[in-house]
């Protein structure tokens, strides 16, 4: 056991196999393809005890496409889902060798004590941004009153069933940590974005909000 809590050096590919494995178990009990976890609620069961480590896993994950982020909010919280990628990811067995690690002893971390959660992930911009930047900067605006404009409407739109809306409504929180990440998984939005446009009451601002995503957003 002391050898065990002594193994503090672990990679970030380590720790983010280790949760997309736990996520493919989880999702086999999951009510539809696309639902989300709240990834909080279960890494203290892994023996992951740093945040910042879950933090830098999470993007990790993301920039390879193995999971959808539907929250990354001020308070640390995260919820995230497997892809289809990422299932068939931990199918092939990963790269590191932590998700056979994992299938054979689910709790297979003994952790340090915990590093104070830093504080919420901020953008960090030059404040010599050139034209382009700029541009991109006020097209993130937009992107982000459009998406206000889209929930208001889908909370007011009595046409649209309960789940459906709840779907909808997870739908636009994937959006918006789309456009908070360095690189964006373009197939995860044009997925969000046609089932958007599906509901009559917001096609026509999801199809503003397609034509900037497009035109302006890296």
């Amino acid at each position: 056991m002391n050898g065990r809590e002594q193994r503090v050096k672990v990679t970030t590919e380590e720790i983010a196999e280790l949760l997309l494995a736990h996520l493919y178990e989880l999702s086999d009990e999951a009510p539809h393809p696309n639902f989300l976890f709240s990834v909080n609620d279960f890494v203290p069961k892994l023996g992951i005890t740093d945040r910042k480590e879950v933090q830098e896993a999470i993007n990790y994950l993301g920039d390879r496409g193995f999971i959808i982020l539907a929250s990354f909010d001020m308070f640390g919280g995260i919820s995230a889902g497997i892809t289809i990628e990422g299932s068939v990811f931990v199918e092939k067995g990963g790269e590191t060798g932590m998700i056979e690690q994992y299938r054979k002893s689910p709790q297979t971390l003994g952790r340090t004590p915990p590093v104070p959660f830093p504080p919420p992930i901020v953008q960090e911009r030059n404040e010599t941004v050139n034209e382009e930047k700029q541009s991109s900067f006020c097209a993130r605006r937009a992107v982000e009153a459009i998406l206000e404009d889209i929930e208001d409407i889908l909370d007011r739109d009595d046409t649209v069933a309960a789940d459906a809306k709840k779907d909808l409504l997870s739908d636009l929180a994937t959006i918006k940590i789309q456009m908070e990440r360095n690189v964006k998984n373009r197939q995860v939005i044009d997925v969000v974005l046609g089932n958007l446009s599906t509901v009559s009451s917001i096609a026509p601002l999801t199809a503003g909000l397609k034509h900037i995503i497009e035109t302006y957003i890296r």
